[in-house]
């Protein structure tokens, strides 16, 4: 497991400040998880290669009903794996916005939320249900958001999977970025 201070960057840069929150990575996990990746994309693409030898109609529906679900699936999979080896979240305050958003490796997109419009930076209490709280704990999803804020009238989720120690960091660094930044631009 990564500690605070590896998984907790932060970069000030020409009137930019970068906080990047690296991936939450076991590495025991992380080993089980590659090797049943690896295995369940095998046994998939050898059950799919049976749509291409079949005679059988109704086997070939089957497969290609079979085909769509791994699909979907491995793509899920593969997703988390690249998260939890390359991922990271992002928030870049500039003078006017907070831009936020998943990096996987040198590749994604932060979505610019105006600062005038963000309130409350704050601790999430996730209030599902025991099923989808347990899911969303897993160790094979991309999920967990610790912290949010205001946006409107949304809630915008980030943080995943901080420890407590992790959670208070990031919302002060949060919480001062967005004080300074706010004041700091002119009323409308």
């Amino acid at each position: 497991m990564k500690s605070s201070d590896q998984r907790i960057k932060s970069t000030e840069d020409k009137g930019k400040f970068i906080l990047e929150i690296n991936s939450f990575k076991e590495e025991d996990k992380q080993k089980f998880f590659s090797v049943w990746l690896a295995a369940f994309l095998i046994c998939g693409l050898a059950i799919i290669s049976q749509l291409f030898s079949s005679e059988n109609s109704e086997l070939k529906l089957m497969i290609f009903v079979f085909a769509i679900f791994w699909g979907y699936f491995s793509y899920k999979m593969v997703r988390t794996w690249r998260w939890r080896n390359s991922g990271k979240e992002m928030l870049e305050f500039t003078d006017d916005h907070l831009l936020l958003g998943k990096r996987f490796g040198e590749r994604g997109i932060l979505k610019p939320y105006s600062l005038e419009k963000i309130t409350a930076p704050r601790k999430f209490n996730n209030e599902s249900n025991d099923f989808v709280k347990s899911m969303n704990e897993s160790y094979w999803m991309i999920s967990n958001e610790q912290l949010c804020f205001n946006f409107g009238s949304k809630i915008i989720l980030f943080g995943h999977r901080l420890s407590e120690k992790e959670i208070n960091k990031v919302l002060k660094i949060v919480q001062l970025q967005l004080n300074k930044r706010q004041k700091a631009t002119p009323e409308s």
